[in-house]
């Protein structure tokens, strides 16, 4: 788990939060209103950072930095739906549980997981590497151990240096949900399993002879919150990531995130997903930069 400051660190690093922020607190979207201390405790996903902050701004008029103190207790997405379950929050905007943490929530309450927009599993190398596209069998054939030089799929002959996620990294629970399955991953080497969704982009970018590294992330975050220079995303099956692609379903690796809450919220809560889910709601949401369900 990332402290709050390093959180808060990875998507300023872009502009991120406080253009979203800024945006959010000129009231164009006509949201519900409350005061900063009637404003429900959110937890969720470190790709939605930018939108919890941009929300507290839009909803009770608050500065940047009022908003960016509600934040303060943020954990990421397995842990706050464990927190939300137990009653140590009232709202989430997180991306889809592990299979593990799901297990552990059925002997909890249940919980209403409504999507609020949708976003991609993306495949970033560095820009010296020749390859420009995979198809999914390929990138599949790369995470089980089949494919293993580049040059088996158009590249130079070098071996391929495939970084891994943990098992309950919101990443790589999408990884299992879009494209691996229940297949087994190649055992990758401790050097190569990163454990932030920071760490295995600065490593992409760092990593001796990086130019044979692969590595996968959630596109918001890495190219919105965290991008950096030298690197590329791949296209897959011959499409590139992007807000339209992805909106449009084109890009083949798309998954959901969502607004969760559970009879536990509060009222705020529950006012602030009724928006959320609305035309209006999904402006907002399209305007801090994501890719909104409508």
């Amino acid at each position: 788990m990332k402290s709050k400051k390093v959180i808060i660190f990875a998507a300023v690093l872009a502009g991120t939060v406080c253009l979203n922020v800024s945006a959010a607190s000129e009231k164009v979207t006509g949201g519900p209103q409350m005061s900063y201390e009637e404003y429900p405790r959110i937890d969720g996903s470190l790709a939605c950072v930018p939108l919890c902050e941009a929300l507290a701004a839009e909803v009770t008029g608050c500065t940047a930095a009022k908003a960016e103190e509600t934040m303060a207790d943020f954990s990421n997405t397995n842990p706050s739906y464990i927190r939300l379950a137990e009653g140590g929050t009232d709202i989430l905007l997180a991306y889809e549980p592990a299979e593990s943490t799901k297990e552990t929530l059925k002997s909890y309450g249940s919980l209403d997981m409504q999507p609020v927009g949708k976003d991609a599993l993306v495949f970033i190398v560095n820009e010296g590497n020749p390859v420009e596209s995979l198809t999914r069998e390929q990138v599949y054939d790369i995470y089980t151990g089949k494919i293993t030089n580049w040059s088996q799929v158009g590249g130079n002959d070098e071996e391929i240096k495939a970084f891994q996620r943990p098992e309950t990294s919101g990443s790589q629970t999408m990884m299992r949900k879009l494209l691996i399955g229940d297949a087994e991953m190649a055992e990758a080497k401790t050097e190569l399993i990163a454990i932030s969704m920071s760490d295995i982009i600065v490593a992409l970018e760092q990593y001796d002879n990086s130019a044979n590294a692969l590595g996968y992330s959630v596109y918001y975050y890495a190219s919105e919150m965290f991008r950096q220079p030298g690197l590329k995303f791949l296209r897959v099956d011959g499409i590139a990531p992007s807000n339209e692609t992805i909106k449009s379903g084109e890009y083949p690796l798309v998954n959901e995130f969502y607004c969760v809450t559970n009879e536990q919220s509060s009222g705020k809560a529950l006012e602030i997903k009724e928006w959320l889910l609305s035309e209006e709601g999904q402006d907002f949401v399209e305007g801090c930069g994501y890719v909104p369900i409508i």
